[in-house]
């Protein structure tokens, strides 16, 4: 294949600071966990314990049924199980993604492509950077395992398991590259193929269905690497990834360059009069965003909420659950104060993916005809940042308002207002995040996948700080814990405007480093 190694020189180059990034995150996550879990269950005992603790429906819905709970590494895997079944399939969605469509659109590809490169060239340089990532990032699990006394066995099948799904979405990734023409188009399909198999895993374990086999998520659970292993299953995800893979190399050789197998209705002839200022254009953009965030945390509430008199019976009838999930002396709000946490995190992820545009407008060139007109940088950043916490609002607003309905329609008791208002308690502490985002665009821009290592670091904090039994420093790192537990305990007025405060320098930081520094900086 003509220009494959010059090619691959290239994507190691640009693809090299990200990849390492996911790296050491997700490594360093799986260390943290696979440690903390053999300090906290360090006798058979608490092993069991934790083993009859959590074996209910509402659990095995949220982490998926781990075969051998009763073993340290089966606690870890179902610690690590709600973080892996996102995380994993995100770093190969972005990898590819942003070295293949993303590169397209900017038009640095089709300059490539001038040269004697053959077409095929480019995706296949992608994948074969995504699984060497890949490979790193199984080989620092099992090391991180092994290290924690887990047994070597399943600890390599167990790394593999998640490498084979990173796998498969990468290769997802790579074939959807060529159907739709924007990354943000990549990005919604991936997540939206990956909410489905959320949803097929979780109903195939609760009910013992066979539809957990359509799922990329149910294939790694069923290598069962702390139970009975299989270690059969790793060919279905590796045979689907390469017959992905294998569409996209064929698709990227016989379609039209800078085009797409589906393109979608053209556009309005004209622009509207909101779409010719910047309020207007910074809704256009950010539209997708918001939507895709919007029905994916709503769907997480929904769902939730419907498991809501189940996690209530599980803990009448099981004192150690109680213990273990630590929701205080009313389970039903107890639950929902954990939900909500949940649908906050999900507020980080769009607020850092949603400023994350702006960086990708400057980088592909359409920012500076803006600013070389009569729009100002603030102006045109402030729609921006007004779009993006208009949309946080809405998001954290209608997923508890969902929340709150589906709870108390099936447990009779309840309100929803309590709900929405413990959804939105949550907003300084996302805008938090959000400003530590605008800075990094406005100081320091290349740097703005740092942010990405923050939402990781919250999110790690939130799902396991709890259950690992973190010392309070660490947990006071994020933001997330100063707003309290509501609708479970009071909500600190101090704490609240502590955070505004914090935000708001954030973010005039952010400004004043972007009226000051040059665009385009690369």
């Amino acid at each position: 294949m003509t220009g494959l190694g010059p090619l691959l020189r290239i994507r190691w180059r640009t693809m090299r600071r990200s990849a390492l990034v996911w790296v050491l995150a997700l490594v360093g996550t799986m260390a943290a966990t696979a440690v903390s879990v053999a300090e906290l269950y360090d006798t058979p005992t608490k092993v069991q314990t934790y083993a009859d603790a959590i074996a209910t429906d509402a659990l095995v819905a949220v982490n998926g049924r781990v075969e051998g709970l009763d073993t340290l590494g089966g606690i870890v895997q179902d610690e690590f199980g709600f973080l892996a079944a996102f995380l994993m399939p995100l770093l190969g969605v972005g990898l590819v993604t942003a070295a293949t469509r993303r590169e397209e659109e900017s038009g640095r590809l089709e300059q490539l492509l001038a040269g004697r490169v053959d077409r095929r060239a480019p995706v296949l340089a992608s994948l074969v950077v995504v699984v060497v990532t890949v490979v790193v990032t199984m080989v620092g699990f099992a090391v991180s395992l092994v290290a924690a006394g887990v047994p070597t066995e399943g600890s390599v099948l167990y790394s593999l398991s998640l490498g084979a799904l990173a796998l498969v979405f990468a290769a997802l990734a790579a074939l959807l590259a060529q159907v739709v023409l924007h990354a943000r188009a990549v990005y919604g399909v991936a997540l939206a193929v990956l909410a489905v198999a959320y949803v097929f895993r979780g109903v195939g374990d609760v009910r013992g269905w066979w539809v957990v086999w359509l799922s990329p998520l149910g294939w790694a659970e069923r290598t069962a690497p702390f139970g009975e292993p299989r270690w059969w299953v790793l060919l279905v995800p590796l045979v689907v990834a390469v017959l992905l893979a294998g569409a996209a190399v064929v698709l990227a050789a016989r379609r039209d360059l800078g085009s797409a197998l589906w393109r979608g209705g053209a556009g309005p002839e004209r622009a509207s009069t909101l779409l010719q200022r910047p309020l207007g254009l910074a809704w256009a953009l950010q539209r997708g965003s918001f939507v895709g965030w919007l029905v994916g945390s709503t769907v997480l509430a929904a769902v939730m909420g419907s498991l809501a008199q189940e996690v209530v019976d599980a803990l009448t009838g099981n004192p150690a659950l109680e213990v273990y999930i630590s929701l205080g002396d009313d389970p039903a709000d107890g639950f929902l104060a954990m939900v909500v946490l949940y649908l906050a995190i999900l507020g980080i992820g769009y607020v850092v993916q949603a400023l994350g545009i702006l960086r990708q407008e400057e980088t592909e060139g359409r920012l500076e005809p803006q600013l070389a007109g009569t729009v100002a940088r603030t102006r045109w950043l402030g729609a921006h940042l007004g779009v993006v916490l208009a949309g946080l609002v809405v998001i954290l607003g209608a997923s508890s308002a969902v929340l709150g309905l589906t709870s108390a329609s099936v447990t009779g008791v309840g309100s929803v207002w309590p709900v929405v208002g413990a959804g939105l308690a949550y907003v300084p502490a996302v805008i938090v995040v959000a400003g530590l985002a605008a800075a990094l665009f406005g100081l320091l821009p290349r740097g703005y996948v740092a942010a990405w290592g923050v939402f990781g670091g919250v999110t790690f904090i939130a799902f396991l700080g709890a259950g690992l039994q973190m010392p309070q420093w660490l947990l006071d790192v994020s933001p997330t814990t100063h707003v309290g537990t509501p609708p479970q305990g009071d909500v600190s007025g101090v704490a609240l405007a502590v955070l505004v405060v914090v935000a708001a320098a954030l973010t005039a930081a952010g400004v004043v480093g972007f009226r000051r520094r040059d665009v385009p900086r690369g």
